[in-house]
């Protein structure tokens, strides 16, 4: 499994706080999000035997996204993923599959401490070593 944990999403990418606002506005930001989970992701997977196997178009890759609020306040979980989508897409590049593949994903919810965070599991690496044992 492969585990990367990424900042807690801007709260202008919450698709309640930005609709009415022009796609510029918050480009930046979605562009910072993608390429930081890239970078994490990559990092991460490196180590592990995600990179020794070729990619399958066609395979599901399981997740759990648990987003460890920085306070109490509630958040919808739809709203949650929608920000984090420039996120998965990185995370998404950076395993050199599509987006599509995230299948099934379990959002969970915690309550921590500022500033917050998102973990997100990956199960392939763990599904790959069984197979190829």
């Amino acid at each position: 499994m492969i585990v990367v944990d990424l900042p807690f999403p801007s709260a202008k990418l919450n698709p309640n706080r930005s609709k009415g606002v022009h796609w510029a506005a918050t480009s930046a930001l979605r562009k910072s999000a993608r390429s930081a989970a890239y970078a994490v992701t990559r990092v991460t997977a490196l180590g592990t035997p995600w990179f020794h196997f070729e990619r399958n178009k066609n395979e599901t890759v399981p997740l759990v996204i648990t987003f460890i609020q920085p306070d109490r306040r509630h958040r919808d979980r739809d709203n949650l993923l929608a920000a984090c989508k420039p996120a998965l897409d990185g995370v998404a590049d950076a395993l050199e599959i599509n987006d599509s593949q995230f299948d099934p994903v379990t959002i969970r919810r915690e309550y921590g401490q500022k500033p917050g965070g998102v973990r997100i599991e990956i199960g392939i690496a763990a599904e790959r070593q069984v197979k190829a044992a």
